[in-house]
């Protein structure tokens, strides 16, 4: 996907009104709460086992895939304590693929790490361990609420032009309603999965 249209992001901009229209109390709370509850974790998770929190917030990340969140912070927690004891990926099992467990052992031993070239994860790292205001999650679920229609997972690619127009569109929306674009974000992802779910 290349540079958004000023059509388009009109139409996404009215698309995400709607979605946070729709939103019920409990939602708003829920997604008010969700990066905070995430960002607690992982300053925890650092602090137990004598960890960055960068690292730490990439490794839930990276085990993130097809992974329930509450199971994604167990695995986490399971990783980074198997990671102090000087254990190998071989010796615990995860409820995410073989080689999301690997890579998160490599991004503890420093072998990788998750950069801007990777913008969906990278935000998503940035908004965990620090909450930064700077940085916004798109991911399948923003992207269905921006277009207000299912996407598959496989043609949820948008390029980099595109990415921060939708970023910048969305920070800038949550700014005027007195929120953090990471706020917006999470409330929108919840109300999303219930709205689209059900069509």
């Amino acid at each position: 996907m290349k540079q958004l249209s000023k059509y388009k992001l009109n139409k996404i901009s009215k698309n995400l009104d709607y979605f946070f229209n729709q939103a019920t109390d409990k939602e708003i709370k829920q997604g008010l709460r969700w990066y905070k509850n995430a960002y607690n974790f992982v300053i925890h998770t650092a602090d137990k086992y004598n960890l960055q929190a960068y690292k730490v917030a990439s490794v839930v990340s990276a085990l993130s895939p097809r992974n329930k969140w509450k199971q994604n912070l167990i695995d986490a927690d399971k990783v980074c304590e198997a990671f102090s004891l000087g254990l190998q990926p071989t010796n615990i099992k995860v409820c995410t693929f073989h080689t999301n467990k690997f890579k998160a052992f490599n991004i503890l031993n420093s072998n990788t790490a998750i950069t801007d070239k990777s913008l969906k994860t990278y935000n998503f790292v940035n908004n965990m361990a620090y909450l930064c205001e700077n940085s916004l999650t798109i991911d399948i679920w923003h992207l269905r609420a921006c277009f207000n229609k299912v996407i598959k997972i496989d043609s949820a690619s948008i390029g980099r032009v595109s990415y921060e127009q939708i970023k910048d569109l969305t920070i800038n929306k949550a700014i005027k309603l007195g929120l953090k674009g990471y706020e917006l974000q999470a409330i929108i992802w919840i109300t999303a999965q219930r709205l689209i779910n059900n069509k």
